[in-house]
């Protein structure tokens, strides 16, 4: 395996800059990002082939010296992969952290460089389900980059593989990642697991407010949970512009 070291298309240290100080409430959001963008490869691979719908999270330990978070999703090809960069460095300043989701490209971009903010190097592994060789990507938070195509016939779908920074390692281990795992996941369309020592834990579940009109009981035991307090009324709203519910 051969791989030609670029530059990134984007001023790196700025915009992991901006995202740490103007954009996201922490580097906690890192892993919200990774799980939406292997959320859009499942909903995208499902356009493909009708395949996917699982994503399999590695925490970082001693042993492993990794953190890695794996999707089934459509995966990506080495010309998206050599893009991912250059997609968001075309974006403006204005419009970068406004992209259509459809953009599926840009949005997983600015995704993985959320990343940085808690890691050093990010390590992308990848094959398409449209074809092609396995990919693998790697960034350093140098600005440097390196892809190539890979002789492993890799599983369907994407890898993303984080070697901590110094002092952001805490974040990758179990501990945070089953809590961050659980607030950005367990309602998601899709099953998410996350491998412990024990075996794997899936967080999963079936959001009970989705239903507030058949099971009101529900939301409102939902709601009571949440806010230590009974809410005061249950509202339904439904965006179709995002597919928020």
């Amino acid at each position: 395996m051969s791989a030609e070291v670029q530059q990134f298309q984007v001023d790196l240290r700025g915009v992991v800059d901006l995202l740490s100080r103007h954009i996201y409430s922490s580097p906690r959001v890192y892993l919200r990002e990774l799980l939406q963008n292997a959320r859009d490869a499942i909903t995208a691979r499902r356009e493909v082939d009708g395949g996917g719908g699982r994503i399999r999270i590695t925490p970082l330990t001693a042993e492993s010296g990794e953190f890695v978070l794996r999707d089934d999703g459509v995966g990506l090809t080495l010309t998206e992969v050599a893009d991912l960069l250059a997609t968001v460095g075309r974006s403006s300043k204005r419009d970068i952290f406004d992209l259509p989701r459809s953009d599926y490209l840009g949005q997983f971009g600015i995704g993985l460089l959320s990343c940085f903010m808690v890691a050093d190097t990010i390590v992308i592994r990848s094959r398409s389900a449209r074809g092609g060789a396995s990919v693998e990507w790697t960034g350093s938070a140098d600005g440097t980059f390196q892809v190539a195509e890979i002789d492993e016939e890799l599983p369907i779908g994407t890898s993303v593989h984080l070697v901590p920074r110094f002092d952001a390692d805490e974040l990758l281990r179990p501990a945070a990642v089953h809590e961050l795992a659980t607030t950005f996941g367990e309602f998601l369309p899709v099953r998410v697991t996350i491998d412990t020592a024990a075996g794997d834990i899936d967080i999963t579940r079936d959001a009970p407010f989705l239903d507030a009109a058949e099971d009101p009981e529900a939301a409102v035991g939902y709601g009571r949970d949440l806010l230590g307090a009974s809410p005061l009324d249950v509202i339904e709203l439904n965006e179709p512009a995002t597919g928020t519910r």
